[in-house]
């Protein structure tokens, strides 16, 4: 026997329930933001820190306290809940620009102490390698965020 009035039952309680699982993630725009949040907090964060280079804050200190900037970004941008496949992607290239660059900045530090020329050089060559897709990175997020 049919029961239309089940049958509508069942197919309203179903797009209630479809509603509430779209609308428990965040959207799109929500999780650009986020990740625009950390990407312009780290290098905030690091222009102070290395702004500071100077008697009463040496720099293989600086470098430290730039790694763990960087290390900071690295976990908050992990931590960032996202669900759209290509900021997933975007989000794994931060996390791993933000890790290489905090190891480079670490090895720095750690040359420029023991005045290790040639591992000063290395690291700075790591650090200019870790740094060097920031830009386009951004640029993407920007872009596909925008819609563009």
């Amino acid at each position: 026997m049919y029961r239309p009035r089940r049958n509508f039952l069942w197919l309203s309680v179903t797009a209630v329930i479809s509603l509430l699982a779209v609308s428990c993630g965040q959207s799109k725009v929500a999780q650009c933001n986020q990740m625009i949040q950390v990407a312009n907090q780290a290098v905030s964060d690091a222009k102070v820190v290395t702004s500071g280079v100077q008697e009463e804050n040496p720099q293989a200190e600086a470098m430290r306290q730039a790694a763990a900037v960087m290390d900071k970004a690295s976990e908050e941008m992990n931590a960032i809940d996202v669900t759209d496949e290509t900021l997933e992607d975007y989000q794994a290239s931060f996390v791993n620009m933000y890790r290489d660059t905090s190891q480079a900045m670490r090895n720095f530090a750690v040359a420029f102490e023991q005045k290790d020329r040639q591992g000063a050089e290395t690291a700075q060559v790591s650090l200019q390698q870790a740094t060097t897709p920031e830009k386009q990175l951004v640029d993407n997020l920007n872009a596909y965020c925008s819609g563009q």
